[in-house]
């Protein structure tokens, strides 16, 4: 049976990833995803650029989660699908290590192959934001 793209299929690793488990969102992504977040030009602080899975792990994801203190917390807000499309909204609740609040919004435009990956990422949020974590942690 072919692969049907569902915001069931979305919800469903979006609330795992939520409580604290992130492998059926990692299983999710291809893992030579171009996962573009923000722009394409690279930001090693603002994390804008385009990464592969391995490098949104090790580039994005693991050194913003060293900037807060009990990690980040996904909350789904939004899923519509469109074919093999998904418009993927959700904040970010985290405090930093500095004992500011991070709070951030996210909207994730995934598409997705026939096998259920997704192949492309174009990521939105408040990069400013980000540079803020960065600088003051």
């Amino acid at each position: 049976m072919p692969f049907k793209l569902t915001s069931d299929f979305i919800f469903g690793f979006l609330t795992e990833a939520a409580a604290g488990n992130p492998g059926p969102l990692i299983e999710a992504i291809d893992p030579e995803v171009r996962w573009r977040i923000g722009s394409e030009i690279k930001d090693d602080i603002a994390k804008t650029g385009i990464y592969n899975r391995a490098g949104w792990m090790e580039q994005v994801l693991d050194p913003v989660q060293t900037k807060l203190k009990d990690g980040l917390k996904l909350i789904p807000l939004e899923v519509d699908v469109f074919g093999s499309k998904a418009y993927v909204e959700f904040k970010g609740e985290a405090t930093q290590n500095n004992g500011k609040p991070y709070n951030n919004n996210y909207l994730w435009v995934m598409i997705f192959n026939e096998h259920g990956h997704a192949t492309e990422i174009r990521e939105y949020l408040d990069t400013g934001l980000v540079r803020e974590v960065f600088a003051d942690n």
